[in-house]
């Protein structure tokens, strides 16, 4: 099933979709419910709120910075948020450092592929914590993850959770790549407030979602000795990777 297929209308939202349908090298196929993939859901009007409600989601896995859009709306009372900042403290010059080397790059994909690594290699435990969030939630509901666009952060530690259960590289990368298509609602108003061309130019760039981006950290993580092996190192228990799995994959 692909990527299309596994969208999720939730109003107020543009990029969720259930990682639900995605084949394993076993032959095995993910669970649908057990884990979404979105936007910014405090953007979920009420009537989204209770899509997702109705899809089981119970526990929201927040990987933004503290305060990260001050003066939001609160979550769904009905949900339990757990928050992870995945990118650790906000830093301005860091942020702007790294919008210079995505506006100078003349491969986007790699230029996020090496952002995306450098988090894995610098907060390895942050990472585990935000995976151990998913792993740790009750088995009878769902878990939905999410920063600002679904794509980055979110896209981090989707890639690192399908392959950790041994979903298909291809597949990954297809999810990856998927994000892109919905953005538009996210970007296009930050676009269109862009100060210049070299402005507007960086903030179309940061909508990109390339594939080029996965494989090459999924190749990292293969170097690493796999997922699991990552997620073990960093502090995740057999017992939560044993949750994983039993979570994601059909028997």
């Amino acid at each position: 099933m692909g990527p299309v297929a596994r969208s999720l209308a939730w109003d107020g939202c543009f990029n969720v979709r259930d990682l639900g349908g995605l084949e394993t090298t076993s032959g095995h196929r993910t669970r649908h419910g057990a884990v979404v993939r979105a936007d910014n859901v405090r953007r979920l009007t009420e009537a989204g709120w209770q899509a997702a409600l109705a899809h089981g989601i119970r526990r929201v896995v927040d990987l933004r910075f503290a305060d990260e859009s001050p003066g939001e709306a609160d979550a769904h009372a009905g949900v339990e948020v757990v928050s992870v900042s995945l990118f650790g403290q906000h830093d301005p010059e860091e942020a702007l450092a790294f919008e210079k080397r995505l506006f100078a790059a003349d491969d986007v994909g790699s230029a996020f592929a090496a952002e995306y690594i450098r988090t894995l290699e610098r907060a390895p435990q942050t990472v585990a914590a935000a995976i151990a969030a998913v792993a740790d939630a009750d088995d009878d509901h769902g878990v939905l993850i999410h920063c600002f666009a679904g794509k980055d952060r979110t896209g981090i530690v989707t890639a690192l959770l399908l392959d950790a259960v041994d979903v298909l590289d291809e597949a990954i990368v297809a999810d990856y790549a998927a994000s892109h298509a919905n953005l538009g609602g996210v970007f296009d108003p930050w676009v269109a407030r862009a100060r210049d061309d070299e402005e507007r130019e960086t903030r179309l760039r940061s909508a990109l979602s390339p594939a080029e981006t996965v494989e090459a950290v999924l190749a990292w993580l293969g170097d690493a000795g796999g997922s699991r092996a990552y997620l073990a190192d960093a502090g995740l228990t057999s017992d939560q990777l044993g949750r994983l799995e039993r979570r994601l994959v059909t028997p």
